[in-house]
Order: C-alpha cells, then sequence, then structure tokens
C-alpha cells in the first residue's frame, strides 16, 4: 500500500502540469549533499515516507488494523534577488509559499481510488538552513497524513493476506497463434484441475 500512495502522491503533482515545475520525484537526499546540482531541478517537488503509527485492531479477532501513515512533501524554489523573494516569488520565479498552497490545493481530500482514508495536511516546516540561504534557496516539508486498513493472514496457516482473497485455480486456458498473427487464437486448449490429484 505505502508503494501504492508514494506513486498516486507523485503522479497526481505530475499530472497537474504546473506551468512552473522542473521536478517531481521521490526523495533521496538531493539536498543533504550536492545543492549546486539540485538547484538546476528547481522548482522542484520531492516525495518521502515518513512514518507509520501503530495500527488498531478494528474487530475483536484482530485480523484487521487501522493504521496510519505519513509522507512528507518537500517543495524548492530558487531566487538570488533576496531571501523574501525565495518565499513570495516574482514575476518571472514561483516562490516556496505558492508552491504549498499549489499542493496542498491538488492533495487535500484525495483518496486517488485508493482504499485509504482521504489525504489530510498536517505540519509545515522550514528547512532552513546557512547553506540554503547562501544559495537563494527556500525549502518548506508538508505533512500529509492518511490510514489504511492492514488484514492479518489467518492465523496457523501460514497464507498471505493476499493469497487468502485470491480464487482457487481450477483452469488453465492456453491460446495458440500461428504465424503471422492476426490476433485471434487459431486454436485454444482448456485444461480443468481436478483437487485432490496431481
Amino acid at each position: 500500500m505505502l508503494s501504492l500512495i508514494e506513486d498516486a502522491l507523485m503522479r497526481r503533482i505530475a499530472e497537474a502540469g504546473l506551468p512552473y515545475l522542473r521536478t517531481v520525484a521521490t526523495y533521496g537526499g538531493e539536498l543533504d549533499d550536492a545543492l549546486d546540482q539540485a538547484v538546476r531541478k528547481f522548482p522542484a517537488v520531492w516525495v518521502a515516507f515518513q512514518a507509520e503509527g501503530e495500527g488498531q485492531p478494528l474487530n475483536t479477532a484482530k485480523s484487521v488494523y487501522r493504521i496510519p501513515a505519513a509522507w512528507v512533501v518537500l517543495v524548492a524554489a530558487r531566487n538570488l534577488r533576496n531571501e523574501a523573494a525565495t518565499r513570495k516569488g516574482d514575476k518571472v520565479h514561483v516562490g516556496t509559499y505558492q508552491m504549498l498552497k499549489d499542493v496542498r490545493t491538488l492533495l487535500a481530500g484525495q483518496d486517488f481510488g485508493l482504499e485509504i482514508d482521504n489525504l489530510r495536511p498536517g505540519r509545515v516546516r522550514s528547512m532552513v538552513n546557512a547553506r540554503f540561504q547562501a544559495q537563494g534557496v527556500s525549502v518548506y516539508a508538508m505533512e500529509w497524513h492518511t490510514k489504511y486498513d492492514y488484514r492479518v493472514a489467518e492465523r496457523g496457516t501460514g497464507a498471505s493476506p493476499t493469497a487468502a482473497q485470491l480464487p482457487e485455480l481450477s483452469r488453465i486456458g492456453i491460446n495458440y497463434h500461428l504465424l503471422p498473427d492476426d490476433g485471434q487464437a487459431d486454436a485454444v486448449d482448456l485444461i480443468t484441475l481436478q483437487q485432490g490429484r496431481p
């Protein structure tokens, strides 16, 4: 589920077509090491998984847990005019305040068609440090929160939750195509499986 949510967050931002945005990606430490290279990708939005909280059982059998999960969306912009321009922007460059507003508009209340609670905005923190200020860079981290249900495998079976939800395999179909292939099967075999027999 974590991967699905992360992909959906990035896709929603990337497909919005924000005219100023140059980078939408998962965060991989770009601001920690080579800042001079990272600024070439600004204005940028990075998505990073933050944490999961303790699951709360939803039934007395404790077979389903509600798991809280949080992501951080980093927005980063650069403006060499002055420190205020990195946040507020100007006629040429977007500022991080506008980026925060746009991301909030795109993500708040979304569930992306997944079985999750609607996204809720959390804290926004400034990632201020001397290196950023010297490069004319503004970075903010915005938290996003949701919850999803996790189904536990039936105790004692060793089966995974996913396997338990799959239908039992009872038939296998094999399609044969002659060349040149016209897209239609030229012959079909249907094999019926019998339980308890090798």
